[in-house]
């Protein structure tokens, strides 16, 4: 029974890091937490703020605020204009997303074999923790938005049930892992409340067009909405190591991670 548990996790497409249905990774984590509040944008390691970008131009690194020549500038203003628009989206997705992931989970649990299950109750308390991490790791209100780093976060008091151990070592907060999640959502199988996804939609879209339209187009579904971002931060990595080449503060300076950087052409 276990095992067929097991697949209802993987077919629903959002339980563990490579479903059944999609087989789809998102690579990238961040190793700091950032914070777009208003025209300020604030990479923070333990609260500390490692370096800040005011109106996406002024760069200070370590409280000092650093004077650029006009190749420093572009490089800057277009990092900051990429993060201050992606990271207030990418919450909103998270927190979201978060909800309706949980559900389609639960809801193809309980169609296949019913909420009495003994295991039902493992697997709800399961989405309700993580729900909850991840309202710590992306946080929102008003004009603030916060994401916060990456690190290890298991679910330890499900290791010891046969279907709650690889729930426990794949569902994590992490940007990566959150898009995954989202990400590998097969369309076919997952069905998401049309008010609900006209607001994402609605909210997304708001964003973009405040952040000289970046952002994924407007009818796209979740999971490529999911998609898309990975792939943006992908390109935001790129800006990260050319800005970091040409300004020697933030040479050591590495808030997103990828297995292998990769250039911006």
């Amino acid at each position: 029974m276990c095992r067929i548990l097991l697949l209802v996790l993987c077919v629903a497409g959002s339980a563990v890091s490579q479903p059944v249905a999609a087989h789809y990774s998102c690579d990238v984590d961040l190793n700091y937490g950032v914070v777009v509040e208003g025209e300020r944008i604030r990479v923070l390691k333990d609260y500390f703020t490692v370096y800040q970008i005011n109106h996406q131009q002024q760069l200070f690194v370590g409280g000092n605020w650093l004077k650029l020549d006009d190749q420093q500038a572009r490089l800057v203003t277009d990092y900051a204009t990429g993060l201050h628009a992606v990271i207030p989206q990418v919450t909103l997705l998270a927190t979201t997303g978060i909800d309706l992931a949980a559900e389609s989970v639960e809801q193809m649990f309980t169609s296949l074999l019913g909420n009495e299950h003994d295991s039902y109750e493992k697997l709800n308390a399961a989405m309700k923790h993580i729900k909850k991490m991840v309202r710590v790791k992306f946080r929102y209100k008003h004009t603030f938005y916060y994401l916060g780093p990456s690190y290890i976060e298991e679910l330890e008091e499900f290791e010891d049930n046969e279907l709650m151990a690889p729930l426990s070592k794949t569902l994590t907060t992490s940007v990566g892992s959150i898009l995954t999640m989202l990400g590998a959502m097969d369309s076919d199988r997952f069905v998401v409340d049309e008010v609900e996804m006209a607001t994402i939609n609605e909210r997304l879209a708001h964003y973009a067009a405040t952040s000289d339209s970046i952002g994924p187009p407007a009818l796209t579904t979740l999971p490529e909405k999911a998609r898309w971002y990975c792939d943006f931060f992908v390109k935001l990595d790129g800006m990260e190591q050319q800005m970091k080449r040409a300004i020697p503060e933030l040479a050591e300076i590495d808030l997103i991670t990828l297995p292998q950087h990769q250039e911006s052409n």
